[in-house]
């Protein structure tokens, strides 16, 4: 009777020995969710002046469309307020990029999980274009064909001397990097990838 318990026993004791105690999983490879995430620089530092760059040429088209079609032919005299529309659209231009700009690059910071300082650099940067950023537009008064419309940035390397330095179009991009980096709860960095994961036995 107890040669056949302690056969039992040896044949159960490397069974309970075989199994682990305590599993976990160490990360290997954990990795932001969007390449936006994964090349920071490239995405809020270096593409923050061609993304700024896109939408002044985005809306400076949507503007020479609605010339074309609205305001062809008109004057300040015969359709005045046709063209205090055209007048205020310019204006537009001049805020809109830099305000679209920095809300889509928040945006981007907010969903690859970095931290908020990359959307507050990169609105800095969209503020710095925006104030050089110059929109100028001439409504024809009496005779058609005499409008002009002008845009610009300013080249000069003291630009704040120059004529087409803009301060107050830097204000609002300022505003919401400012508001998003310093408001709201802090990203939570990288989600690991589970399936990559290595499994790590620990003794008990």
């Amino acid at each position: 009777m107890n040669a056949n318990k302690d056969t039992l026993h040896s044949l159960q004791f490397p069974e309970r020995e075989e199994k682990p105690t305590h599993t976990s999983t160490q990360d290997t490879t954990a990795t932001y969710a969007h390449w936006y995430g994964r090349h920071p620089w490239f995405a809020f530092i270096f593409g923050s002046p061609l993304l700024f760059l896109i939408f002044i040429a985005g809306n400076c088209f949507a503007f020479f469309l609605f010339l074309s079609f609205a305001a062809e032919g008109r004057t300040v005299e015969t359709s005045p307020l046709v063209m205090q529309t055209v007048l205020w659209a310019s204006q537009i231009i001049a805020f809109v990029p830099a305000i679209g700009a920095a809300l889509l690059l928040c945006w981007m910071v907010n969903r690859s999980g970095r931290r908020r300082v990359w959307a507050l650099a990169a609105c800095g940067i969209i503020a710095l274009l925006a104030s050089c950023w110059s929109v100028s537009c001439t409504l024809p008064q009496t005779e058609p064909g005499t409008g002009k419309f002008m845009v610009c940035f300013a080249a000069s390397p003291r630009f704040w001397e120059s004529d087409f330095w803009y301060p107050s179009q830097a204000v609002v991009p300022l505003i919401i990097g400012a508001l998003f980096t310093f408001s709201g709860p802090t990203p939570k960095g990288p989600a690991p990838n589970v399936a990559d994961a290595e499994p790590m036995r620990v003794a008990a």
